[in-house]
């Protein structure tokens, strides 16, 4: 009896752990949209907005690309290196898969600014470049 609880609990662990190691591959391994943005710092609007503009595209399989259309873009912005990123806003794509918003410096210090696309359709999160908006 007891060789029959050890071999079902090595086979159950070994089980296990080629369930978690299959998923974890799957999930890394998807592949990711394409997040085009402008720097904002150069496109100053008002005393302390800038105007953030990008463009979200799907490569396809043959090569070709998609707009990432009529879907959500979150805008994160963090205050320091060590802070979490918090979600700003949601803003939707248009038809061509362009998205534009408005981000605010802070009057002192400076915040960074990221856009980010959630997985859905078989792609990956997605994340932009990040950008620092400050006065001097």
């Amino acid at each position: 009896m007891r060789v029959f609880r050890t071999v079902l609990a090595s086979l159950v662990a070994a089980l296990l752990a080629t369930g978690a190691l299959s998923t974890g591959a799957t999930a890394a391994s998807a592949p990711k949209r394409i997040i085009e943005e402008k720097p904002p710092g150069q496109n100053q609007v008002s005393y302390n907005a800038f105007k953030l503009r990008g463009k979200v595209l799907e490569p396809q399989a043959d090569g070709t690309v998609l707009p990432y259309a009529n879907q959500k873009v979150k805008i994160l912005k963090k205050a320091c290196g060590k802070c979490k990123w918090k979600v700003v806003k949601k803003v939707k794509t248009n038809d061509k898969g362009v998205f534009k918003t408005r981000i605010f410096a802070p009057d002192k210090g400076r915040w960074k600014w990221r856009s980010k696309v959630d997985r859905s359709n078989g792609f990956g999160n997605t994340k932009g470049k990040v950008w620092t908006v400050y006065f001097k």
